[in-house]
């Protein structure tokens, strides 16, 4: 850790300071972090996407190499092998880092076959104790939901806990956005029936669970 403006010994700037504590328990550390390996990967060519900024892309002649940035966790991908290993020996030389191969299970999501993602993992874990229903649908026909529907309240902790888990599940489950953007304008007032709608949708998920996203070249 460098010394800070304005603290530096004179004679021994040089010197840098010694941490009594891991940098992880710091609240700079994930600055410092993504400074250091934001300069690294723009060193080797890589290109940051201006809408995303964990997203790095670098196209060598008609190949292309892609970098994702989650903390201090990176997924590579790429249309040329070589290339790839080529970066991977590149990051081992700077810093400490382990390959975990292929990637199959991330931030709740599982890859199957390099083609689809779906969450069944995290599904299972949260709703293990919920009936089956594929054939549940998300709403009832001409089923409407209003702020003040004379219905006893619920738990308001539990039922936005509900449908922030409902939320994450819609990044690789868009068939379920419509009605989960309907229940969440009932965070503050939710009743039974709000309650009754959101268990509903999760029936349904749970007798889909192997849906999931699937990409497709083109």
């Amino acid at each position: 850790m460098q010394q800070p403006e304005g603290f530096v010994v004179k004679g021994e700037e040089a010197k840098v300071l010694r941490l009594k504590k891991t940098s992880y328990g710091l609240k700079q550390t994930p600055r410092a972090w993504y400074s250091r390996i934001d300069d690294f990967l723009l060193k080797i060519g890589f290109n940051k996407s201006l809408s995303e900024s964990t997203l790095y892309v670098r196209i060598q002649d008609c190949d292309i190499i892609v970098i994702s940035l989650y903390v201090d966790n990176l997924l590579v991908t790429g249309s040329n092998f070589d290339l790839v290993k080529q970066f991977k020996d590149q990051m081992l030389k700077t810093f400490e880092m382990i390959d975990l191969g292929e990637m199959s299970y991330f931030l709740g999501m599982e890859i199957v076959e390099k083609l689809c993602i779906c969450e069944r993992g995290a599904t299972e874990i949260q709703y293990g104790n919920l009936q089956n229903d594929k054939h549940s649908t998300l709403l009832m026909q001409n089923e409407k939901l209003c702020k003040d529907d004379g219905v006893d309240k619920v738990n308001g902790h539990l039922y936005r806990s509900l449908i922030g888990c409902l939320m994450y599940l819609t990044a690789t489950r868009p068939n379920i956005l419509y009605v989960v953007n309907l229940l969440s304008r009932f965070m503050h007032c939710a009743s039974e029936l709000h309650f009754k709608t959101a268990k509903r949708v999760l029936r349904y998920i749970k007798g889909t669970i192997d849906y999931g996203v699937m990409f497709k070249r083109s």
